[in-house]
């Protein structure tokens, strides 16, 4: 799906930010096509790789961050550290540039390992919740590799999780198997921006549950933090 860059003029241009995993990514797209894209590491203790990646991977597209006209930011659920740093980035850029924010599912965006989208099946796309528990989302892929999402992530614990997939082929979103969330991904998921830009003074990503630290101050201190 990657090309030469192309003008401008001719498409909206988006920077796509995914960072729910240890392995981030940013892309860059005019319309419905990726003219850049960039792989970024993440995770517990890293500083922001997100926002000194932005200026080369517009140089490489071609383009000034004037020209992005939309950003896109993986909403999760997913790592708690890197989500809040994704966010952070997203917004700021958004408010910065006065252009809308676009809020898509992380667990929709999963590539298989050659960084191509799933093939033809009905997908049950997990990855990891920490006590023994895990995120969880059920999902279509075409015959054009369209991605179809049927329902909103859920919280199972991991040996239900066969159960709530109802004979779909289960697919583990991890960065170490390199099947994982890519912002390069966002052209095939279908009505990404049917709910609207979000509120940037209001939205969050979907963490999923509560920071480990603070699950641990709050049984520490048997109350709840703030």
């Amino acid at each position: 799906m990657l090309c030469n860059p192309v003008s401008s003029a001719a498409h909206d241009v988006i920077l796509v930010v995914e960072a729910s995993c240890d392995a981030g990514s940013l892309a860059v797209l005019h319309g419905d096509t990726v003219i850049a894209n960039v792989a970024v590491a993440m995770g517990r203790g890293r500083d922001d790789m997100l926002t000194p990646a932005l200026a080369p991977l517009l140089q490489q597209a071609g383009l000034s961050v004037r020209e992005v006209s939309a950003v896109v930011c993986g909403q999760g659920p997913g790592s708690f550290t890197s989500l809040r740093i994704a966010a952070a980035f997203a917004k700021g850029l958004a408010f910065g540039l006065d252009v809308p924010l676009f809020a898509v599912p992380s667990l929709a965006l999963v590539s298989a390992h050659d960084e191509q989208p799933l093939s033809t099946a009905a997908y049950c796309v997990y990855t990891d919740a920490l006590r023994d528990e895990c995120f969880a989302q059920l999902l279509d892929v075409a015959a054009d590799h369209t991605v179809t999402v049927h329902a909103d992530v859920v919280r199972v614990m991991t040996r239900d999780l066969a159960e709530f997939a109802q004979g779909r082929t289960l697919v583990h979103a991890d960065a170490k198997t390199d099947t994982h969330p890519r912002a390069t991904l966002l052209p095939y998921l279908r009505d990404w921006q049917a709910a609207g830009p979000v509120i940037l003074d209001a939205w969050e990503p979907a963490y999923g549950r509560l920071a480990e630290a603070q699950v641990k101050w709050e049984a520490t201190h048997g109350r709840a933090l703030g």
